[in-house]
């Protein structure tokens, strides 16, 4: 019987419902991996231990740079991880924006500040800004703030450098209807739906399903989910990607298309 280790998504990384949500997932996926036959150990943080010399595979929530490095090193030793921990890291605001840039994924115009320098240069802008913590995706609700305008900035900046946020993204707006995304694979599971409609804009599916699933590949991600605005003329642009979404509006579908893709990697081992 193999034996897979799943890791619950560390608690300062999910916070409040998602922490639920989180591990209703994991726990759901592990649920169908026993039926399948398979020897499932869960864990709730990798305690800085060596790699499980017994273990075909780890299929991990994980998120913060000190647990990613940890997977990284399990890896090199020649265990399975899923999603792969530099899969998972390309994900964070200091590495997506260029990724996403050199597959050419319409992205918005995105720029990195260090919150305790001056700022100088060029400001992305179109009207308003966003302005998201530039390391892990965002933990508590002040992690995204949107900015009215770029006189405000150097305030919300200071804000993140006082809680101890040192990469800030400054990203420009982008106007239209806001659609968020699940997927598994490629294309082997997909889920969209509205979260916010403010115009008449509608989404051609194939081209929503074609452009998240490339900018899956150009990150490396199997399992994943984001948002993306649909403008007013049907133009797609991704403004978020992450890996190992909740899935909360689509659970039970999800945990069926994950532990199907976990089962084939651990087999193929």
């Amino acid at each position: 019987m193999k034996r897979l280790i799943g890791i619950y998504r560390e608690k300062e990384c999910s916070p409040g419902q998602h922490q639920s949500n989180d591990a209703l997932l994991l726990d759901a996926i592990s649920e169908r991996l026993r039926d399948r036959g398979f020897r499932i150990d869960l864990v709730g943080s990798l305690n800085g231990g060596g790699p499980p010399a017994d273990a075909a595979l780890v299929f991990s929530m994980c998120q913060s740079r000190r647990a990613l490095e940890a997977l990284a090193r399990w890896q090199d030793s020649g265990i399975a991880v899923v999603n792969s921990p530099s899969a998972a890291r390309n994900t964070h605001r200091d590495r997506l924006p260029d990724l996403l840039q050199r597959a050419a994924i319409p992205f918005p115009q995105t720029k990195l500040v260090d919150t305790a320098a001056e700022l100088n240069g060029a400001i992305p802008r179109n009207g308003s800004l966003w302005l998201k913590r530039g390391d892990v995706h965002a933990s508590i609700a002040a992690d995204v703030q949107h900015v009215a305008s770029a006189t405000d900035l150097p305030q919300a900046i200071a804000e993140f450098r006082d809680r101890g946020i040192t990469t800030a993204a400054v990203q420009t707006h982008c106007a239209g209807n806001e659609v968020k995304f699940y997927g598994v694979g490629e294309g082997e599971f997909f889920h969209w739906f509205y979260s916010r409609k403010t115009n008449g804009g509608s989404v051609d599916e194939q081209a929503l399903r074609d452009l998240v699933t490339r900018a899956a590949a150009a990150t490396g991600l199997d399992i994943y989910g984001g948002d993306v605005i649909v403008g007013s003329d049907g133009e797609l642009t991704l403004i978020d990607l992450n890996d190992w979404p909740s899935f909360a509006p689509c659970r039970e579908a999800a945990a069926d298309a994950i532990a199907e893709l976990i089962r084939r990697r651990a087999d193929a081992r």
